[in-house]
């Protein structure tokens, strides 16, 4: 029996060759879809867990609350609290460890290289337990300025891994070379890790004095810090723990005080700091981070459910093409159903035969789509970022996984059919050559077709929306002019002002270089400095006890005209004034500084002026580490720019001139020959700082790369959605191809009667037009519901019109697409010989 059903459904698939290359290509397309998602998906939730006992590792995340301002979010945390939670919740924390992150240049010879190193307490290998090549976690951190490597740094530096004793020079900690000693080489970093560490530094303390805002304070958010929990315990019993700790006896209780905070106001109604366990950190830090990064690009559990429904929709549409064709051929297999039944086949018998054929047809859709996802691995890899590989030889329970998937498709896409063939009555099919045809079969399928196209529009949609908001970004007024511009990121390194100076005025000799001005930070970029400044002269003379909190930048002369920034009021920053700069006041002096400051008009509301013209000339003092207490005089007032991406919307700004704190040089030029400057740019700094290679990249490349996520979702969704539409379009050629084939003697007749091939193809073609429009009443509503919610997450984002438009035209394609995949099967049939159609049996 067996055997006949292989044979029946072999014979089936050659006899039937159009509708069986559209079933098994769409199931292939469909399967193909799921099984890139899953690769996707598989990679994504795998992160972090490689670590030894990852289960019991979390980090600690900042969050801060100010009343009439967003709230700060980081995945950082302050330098003291990792000693002061571990010894608070020594009944919960086992271990605990602070990261630093540090760009360095590593001086081999007379070569220079930019490394990311991390500096690391002495109990990093108490916390993570990491696997080493040579050496070993015990004696790694022996003492400090000890270096552990991964195998991939060892074999760039000496082409071996076998490097304990070596030594590297690193540039600059505190303008000083320093050398280290390799002590231990671990073995690299699986992909999968929210971070990578080449380069581990024992840190001891006394190394960062020099910079007390990373170690020694409770406010500002520089390290990372982790902690291991003892057995039993977990990231909600430490948070609780911790947040008692805030409320009683932290030091936050007295800074809320001594900053006017109300008596009945707790630290955590401010303070709502998290605790992440290490295996969530790639795809829940993002609700953590606000407008900072982490370690590495960050994951997005939403965009896992999102992908992953879009997946299955189009599975789900390839299905739906099965059972649409099988049904709709029901009548061409009615007499076979009958005979195999008046020869004592039961309805189980039939079903699971036709159960079998849509099996088989499964199995070979999966072959198809194996070759398929070998075919777009690498592209697809290139589209999300990430190296994924399909290896099902090495991975057994994947495999097993996709075959179980294959022939769960088949069973859901022949379950219908097999359902509606196998209830079949042998006597009414075979009394009077009657078919199968059975009213309500025809809506039935139409709902299907409905459906498909339903989904199709919607994701069209979806994907216009998101490919929309991204060029809206990208090409949203920012407030500056940020074209022409080549940023020069090293020039912190920099041995002093002396040397900086000299860099600039070469600089600003280069033919087409019309400007050369420093700053803290450029456009992309953000360091999320935040201080609390004070309105000394208010105007209703209520107290200002505890200030306003202001982000700030340190920005240079002619900055503002570099970037075409102009005043709404005051001026800019200038030296023929003398008091704009800022003139740190030595520690121990009872002095007050003085300088200017420039203020955007949401700073200026937010320290309670009405206009920019009331805001100029009035005082604001701030106290700052190493600047001492500066008493800073409105000069003037700009408009709002976007510093960042438009998502993270406008803060309260601040801009003076701070040049201990420029870390970046803005090269402005007017010239199309952009090779020779930046060629220019490069000899000159070889020329002055051989030792450190030379971090250049155009602010329009850094500006564009703040949306590469959205980016990459676009590209995906447009992917996704062409395949839905290409699927639906081979179920409806296959539907209209059976139609055309069922009506061939009422064409020949009407032809006959008169009728043109424009009047056969109009028929046909109103026929499937009926259920797209349907599909378009369907789609556009639950589209609308998905889209708004989503461009919410953009503090500017695109009119409500510009969804109507996107889903005006998206209708408009998906009927012009099933007119021409009808039209053209349509056209066929049309121009046939009338007498060929009237003879037909």
């Amino acid at each position: 029996m067996f055997k006949n059903y292989l044979l029946t459904t072999w014979r089936h698939i050659l006899k039937n060759k159009l509708f069986s290359a559209i079933n098994i290509f769409g199931l292939a397309i469909g399967m193909m879809s799921c099984i890139l998602i899953l690769l996707y998906v598989k990679d994504e939730v795998s992160y972090d867990s490689w670590v030894p006992e990852s289960e019991k590792i979390v980090r600690l995340h900042s969050a801060y609350y100010t009343p009439d301002r967003p709230p700060f979010l980081t995945v950082r945390s302050a330098g003291r609290m990792m000693e002061a939670l571990s010894n608070y919740a020594s009944a919960e924390v086992e271990a605990g460890v602070r990261l630093v992150q540090n760009g360095t240049t590593i001086i081999q010879g007379d070569k220079a290289f930019n490394e990311t190193t991390f500096l690391a307490d002495s109990t990093f290998f108490d916390v993570f337990d990491m696997p080493f090549a040579h050496g070993s976690a015990a004696t790694a951190f022996a003492k400090p300025l000890d270096m552990v490597v991964s195998e991939e740094t060892a074999i760039k530096y000496f082409g071996r891994t076998d490097v304990i004793g070596e030594t590297l020079v690193t540039c600059c900690l505190q303008e000083e070379r320093t050398e280290f000693t390799i002590t231990g080489v671990m073995k690299d970093f699986p992909q999968a890790s929210h971070f990578n560490i080449g380069m581990l530094i024992f840190m001891d303390p006394p190394m960062l004095d020099f910079a007390p805002n990373i170690l020694n304070t409770w406010t500002s958010v520089n390290t990372y810090t982790y902690f291991k929990l003892r057995d039993g315990k977990t990231a909600a019993d430490l948070k609780q723990r911790f947040y008692y700790w805030l409320d009683n006896e932290s030091p936050f209780i007295e800074m809320a005080q001594s900053a006017g905070m109300p008596e009945t106001m707790k630290v955590t109604d401010f303070n709502k700091s998290n605790i992440m366990p290490l295996e969530d950190i790639h795809l829940y830090a993002r609700r953590d981070a606000g407008n900072m990064g982490d370690l590495s690009p960050m994951g997005d559990m939403t965009m896992i459910y999102t992908f992953t429904t879009v997946a299955g929709l189009v599975l789900l549409i390839a299905s739906i093409n099965f059972m649409n064709l099988s049904t709709a051929k029901a009548a061409k297999r009615a007499r076979e159903v009958a005979l195999r039944k008046v020869m004592g086949a039961s309805r189980k018998q039939v079903a699971l035969q036709f159960l079998g054929e849509a099996v088989a047809i499964a199995a070979l859709g999966f072959l198809f789509a194996l070759v398929g996802v070998e075919l777009l691995l690498p592209l697809y890899s290139e589209a999300i970022g990430r190296e994924l590989e399909l290896n099902l030889i090495g991975d057994l329970p994947l495999l097993g996984s996709l075959v179980g998937v294959a022939v769960l498709i088949g069973l859901i896409s022949g379950s219908y059919p097999a359902s509606f063939l196998s209830r079949f009555l042998p006597a009414r099919i075979l009394k009077a050559n009657q078919s199968s045809d059975s009213e309500g079969k025809g809506s039935f399928r139409g709902a299907l077709v409905v459906f498909q196209f339903a989904v199709s529009i919607g994701l069209a949609v979806c994907t216009a929306v998101v490919y929309g908001q991204t060029l809206y970004a990208q090409n949203m007024d920012v407030g500056y002019k940020h074209d022409g511009k080549l940023i020069l990121g090293s020039m912190g390194a920099a041995s002093g002002p002396a040397q900086v100076e000299t860099i600039r005025q070469q600089l600003s000799n280069i033919p087409g270089v019309t400007s050369v001005v420093m700053s803290s930070d450029v456009p992309s970029q953000d360091w999320e400095n935040n201080t609390f400044f004070k309105q000394l002269d208010r105007e209703d003379d209520s107290a200002d006890e505890q200030g306003t909190l202001l982000n700030y930048y340190s920005v240079d002369y002619g900055f503002m005209e570099a970037y075409a920034i102009s005043p709404l009021a005051g001026r800019t920053f200038d030296q023929a004034f003398g008091t704009d700069q800022i003139i740190p006041v030595p520690e121990g002096e009872d002095r007050i500084g003085a300088a200017g400051v420039m203020i955007n008009e949401t700073a200026m509301r937010a320290l309670g002026h009405d206009s920019p013209d009331q805001a100029v000339g009035k005082t604001i003092q701030t106290q700052m580490r190493g600047l001492g207490t500066q008493n800073m005089t409105i000069v003037g007032v700009i408009p709002d720019i976007y510093f960042r991406s438009i998502k993270h919307g406008i803060r309260a700004s601040a801009y003076f001139i701070n040049p201990q704190r420029f870390r970046s040089a803005t090269i402005s030029f007017d010239t199309e020959n952009v090779p020779e400057v930046v060629a220019s740019v490069e000899r000159i700094w070889q020329e002055n700082m051989p030792l450190t290679p030379i971090n250049r990249e155009f602010l329009t490349t850094m500006m564009d790369a703040q949306y590469d996520a959205e980016e990459r979702q676009a590209k995906l969704f447009a992917a996704f959605a062409a395949l839905a539409i290409i699927v639906a379009s081979l179920g409806l050629y296959g539907l209209a191809s059976f139609t055309a084939e069922q009506r061939t003697k009422e064409i020949g007749i009407r032809k006959v009667l008169g009728a043109t091939i424009v009047d056969i193809i109009r028929l046909l073609v109103w026929q499937f037009s009926r259920p797209v429009l349907v599909a378009n009443i369907i789609a556009w509503p639950v589209a609308w519901y998905i889209m708004s919610g989503w461009l919410e997450g953009f503090e500017y984002r695109l009119e409500n019109s510009f969804l109507l438009m996107t889903a005006l035209v998206a209708s408009v394609i998906a009927l012009l697409v099933a007119w021409l995949t009808v039209a053209s099967r349509a056209y066929r049939v049309a121009r046939a010989n009338p007498i060929s159609a009237l003879r037909y049996e």
